[in-house]
């Protein structure tokens, strides 16, 4: 073979495979140009959108002051106002210079906090008449059932139905009415209000009758004596007509219940109309004088049979102190050692906003 030959059969390779790269190179060299025109354009869409979303982020997340209770679980209510709009429903006169006067007001859980409602028998409701002077009265009925407030709990819970999607609500209202015990002399505007006059109820204060001691326990105080004067007839209504309800003291359980309630005159004596249905529904009886005193009325009860060891007593005459001490030394002078008085509260129960309390 001829040296030509040779050189042409070496030669040949080399510039089919330099005719087929550069081929190559040529069909791919759009689709590269294309793409290099294009890298710059999108980097310069996500530059755009990162520097228009930036300031949004920045200001929502590090801006505000306290952002870290965003996060942070808070009671139901807690934002809700203090006071609530009532409406005046009727007054009944009790006795002269007092009246009973019912108003309608809000319980809902979405709207009333636990620190604002009514929980314990023995608290006072704020009330007041066209934005005027807040005054403090008795109730006379005991704190709402929980049944009233049943839907509203479902939903404070976020419980929904079968078949139901969630969705932004309007918060439920519940009212309901609330008898209170007023005096003349103490909230004139409250004693005389009428349809005409706007009410608000705001925060009831103060923990209560101190019923979540011994006296609580059913079977170890089957008998139970109430001593009442005065303005401790609402604490003692309320506490009687609550039944076997959690703020009250099961009296409908105990085979033995009886309220020795004293008062100046017959005309001063209130609510003498519901004492035959306390006996027959509640089972407590209700022994009245306008003379003895309190010694002399527990003295004369003949069929009272009680062993100190298993009797309670709970006393109620307001702000009566002379009265309370009376009724006292007759627990003294029976041995009866559980003793329950009005002006002695309940801790009141501390309400946390969220968390543990600070030291």
């Amino acid at each position: 073979m001829s040296t030509a030959y040779m050189m042409q059969m070496v030669a040949t390779p080399k510039c089919t495979r330099h005719t087929i790269n550069s081929g190559t190179s040529r069909l791919l060299a759009p689709a590269a140009a294309l793409a290099t025109r294009r890298q710059p354009r999108r980097q310069a869409e996500r530059r755009a959108a990162a520097a228009a979303a930036s300031p949004e982020v920045e200001e929502d997340l590090w801006q505000y002051p306290d952002r870290e209770q965003w996060y942070q679980a808070k009671w139901c209510a807690a934002d809700q106002p203090d006071w609530n709009p009532a409406r005046y429903v009727r007054s009944t006169q009790l006795a002269p210079g007092v009246r009973e006067v019912v108003v309608e007001c809000e319980i809902s859980r979405e709207k009333v906090p636990l620190r604002n409602a009514y929980l314990h028998v023995g608290q006072r409701a704020a009330v007041r008449v066209n934005s005027g002077v807040a005054h403090e009265v008795a109730p006379a009925a005991p704190p709402f059932p929980q049944a009233l407030n049943r839907e509203a709990l479902l939903r404070v819970r976020g419980d929904i139905l079968a078949g139901e999607t969630k969705t932004v609500k309007e918060e439920i209202s519940v009212l309901a009415e609330l008898p209170l015990y007023v005096l003349e002399k103490e909230a004139p505007e409250l004693y005389r209000m009428t349809e005409e006059d706007a009410v608000e109820v705001g925060p009831f204060t103060g923990g209560g009758l101190p019923l979540r001691g011994p006296v609580a326990a059913v079977f170890l105080y089957p008998t139970v004596v109430i001593f009442c004067e005065g303005s401790g007839i609402a604490a003692a209504k309320a506490l009687i007509e609550a039944g076997n309800e959690p703020s009250g003291l099961n009296l409908t359980r105990r085979p033995d219940v009886r309220m020795y309630y004293r008062a100046p005159n017959e005309a001063a004596m209130c609510y003498k109309g519901l004492f035959e249905q306390w006996q027959q529904r509640y089972g407590v009886q209700v022994i009245t004088s306008t003379r003895d005193t309190f010694s002399d009325m527990f003295d004369d009860d003949q069929t009272l049979m009680y062993d100190p060891d298993t009797t309670a007593a709970v006393i109620l005459c307001g702000d009566d102190k002379e009265a309370e001490d009376a009724a006292a030394e007759v627990c003294r002078e029976a041995e009866i050692g559980v003793v329950v008085r009005q002006s002695e509260e309940a801790q009141p129960t501390e309400y946390l906003k969220y968390g543990k309390p600070k030291e």
